[in-house]
């Protein structure tokens, strides 16, 4: 009979474990009572120090090798256009506000933007489930249709319903494709997945970087149709590379359920099912926590500019702190990322959110208008803030079943796409008249949002190793 011993790690979840002891106790009746003792003497408390061993399959994840690496890049290429999209769509935004749009309300102009951003997130909810069961396939090349269809439509577009209509398809294309590209790269890696989704999520650091430079080039040189097809072209062939490389290990059986089928009582079974899935305090923690710094990060991006202009810096330093706050979110997502496969996910993503604040409430807030302390700010800020999307599916990972992530993470994205819904409109109010009396306000708001999110972070640590400080998790 061969002998098999499982381990206990805070990077695994404990619903795995409690699995694989079920499984092993159906698979064979013969195991002796000293092969249970083994077992269970291996059955260590969290925040132990042991091997780590997927539940779900085996065998040790990859951990590299050509396939693995060349997800990887799948997933870059990816990022570049759904992330990238939505850190530049400002640059759109802006643009159409004062040429195609320049005699519609302003609001119902930031409405066709939100109506994307909520899009580009909450899909998730649906594209989840679907990665999880089918892989990802399908998704990538629904996610590509549509992205490029909103783009290109958007490029013919000169009425608001036309923008409305166009940039509901990229939204849609968006949030579809997003969620397969940022997982599939966890089917290949467990002790580097910090570094690989760091490496993955900075694909959107990049695309945020170089579309509005492009774009702002083009737009003088070109104009604006020839802009956004220029654009659409380049994310049709980033996302056909991901289409084509990314590849998945794990899916979730299938339930054999048609719709003629369906009745009340398995609809209420499903949802009670599902509902199931996620009653998980740290789930809930993550959510909770994930939702405040998501919501602090779309009221810095959205208003970074305007704060600076509201100082009376000139507008095109302004575009440069920008573009220095950009670039150095690229570095950080990979260093801490790197860090995180050592030091533990929770404590570096708490670690880098507090130095964050501390960034915020003694650089941003007392010397605004200082153009120097603003490029320290630009320089530390930016490498602090480009952690929180790369963290977050590595932090989801770990309290997850591997086979469950894709739906976990579109359920996230679809709470987040609330808070992208309402973020921008608050920070509006908040703002009011445009003052710098108002913007130090924001900044306190901002910096609270902050402060909520990394509570709740420490909230999950503490619901998963207690109160002990000197423990990866």
């Amino acid at each position: 009979m061969e002998r098999v011993s499982l381990s206990y790690t805070v990077d695994e979840p404990t619903p795995q474990l409690t699995i694989e002891f079920e499984s092993l106790s159906s698979r064979s009746s013969s195991v002796s009572q000293s092969d249970n003792q083994e077992l269970q003497s291996n059955h260590t408390e969290p925040g132990t120090s042991s091997e780590i061993i997927d539940p779900d399959d085996h065998r040790n994840y990859p951990e590299g090798g050509l396939t693995a690496y060349l997800v990887s890049l799948g997933g870059f290429t990816g990022t570049v256009v759904c992330m990238g999209l939505i850190n530049s769509i400002g640059a759109i935004q802006a643009y159409v506000s004062i040429n195609q749009l320049k005699d519609t309300d302003p609001i119902a102009i930031s409405f066709i933007f939100a109506v994307y951003l909520s899009l580009a997130y909450s899909m998730g909810v649906v594209a989840g489930p679907i990665f999880d069961i089918y892989g990802a396939k399908v998704l990538l090349i629904v996610s590509n249709l549509l992205m490029f269809a909103g783009l290109m439509g958007s490029a013919s577009s000169k009425q608001l319903w036309q923008f409305i209509l166009s940039f509901i398809s990229l939204g849609i294309g968006n949030g579809i494709g997003l969620t397969p590209i940022v997982s599939a790269p966890n089917h290949w890696f467990l002790r580097k997945r910090g570094l690989i989704t760091g490496i993955v999520t900075a694909g959107g650091s990049f695309g945020g970087l170089v579309f509005p430079m492009l774009l702002r080039h083009t737009f003088d040189k070109l104009g604006y149709v020839s802009s956004l097809r220029i654009l659409a072209a380049i994310c049709f062939g980033c996302m056909t590379i991901s289409l084509v490389l990314i590849k998945t290990r794990f899916t979730r059986p299938r339930e054999s359920l048609s719709i003629k089928d369906i009745t009340w009582s398995k609809f209420t079974k499903l949802c009670k099912d599902f509902l199931n899935r996620h009653n998980d305090s740290r789930f809930i923690f993550v959510i909770l926590g994930s939702f405040c710094t998501e919501l602090a990060q779309v009221e810095l991006v959205t208003y970074f500019v305007s704060f600076f202009i509201a100082q009376g810096i000139p507008i095109s330093t302004c575009y440069i702190l920008l573009t220095v706050w950009n670039g150095l979110s690229i570095a950080g997502r990979i260093i801490p990322g790197y860090a995180s496969d050592s030091l533990g996910k929770f404590n570096v993503n708490i670690l880098m959110i507090s130095a964050l604040i501390v960034c915020f409430f003694t650089m941003w807030l007392p010397f605004g208008g200082d153009v120097k302390v603003m490029y320290l700010f630009a320089v530390l800020g930016g490498f602090f803030l480009g952690l929180i999307l790369s963290m977050l599916p590595t932090c989801l990972s770990q309290i997850t079943v591997v086979s469950q992530l894709g739906e976990r993470y579109g359920v996230l994205n679809f709470i987040l796409s609330i808070g992208n819904l309402v973020g921008v409109p608050i920070g509006a109010a908040i703002i009011g008249d445009g003052s710098v009396a108002r913007y130090k306000v924001f900044v306190v708001f901002v910096g609270a949002l902050s402060i909520a999110g990394t509570l709740f972070y420490i909230g999950a640590r503490l619901v998963i190793v207690g109160a002990r400080i000197n423990v990866k998790v």
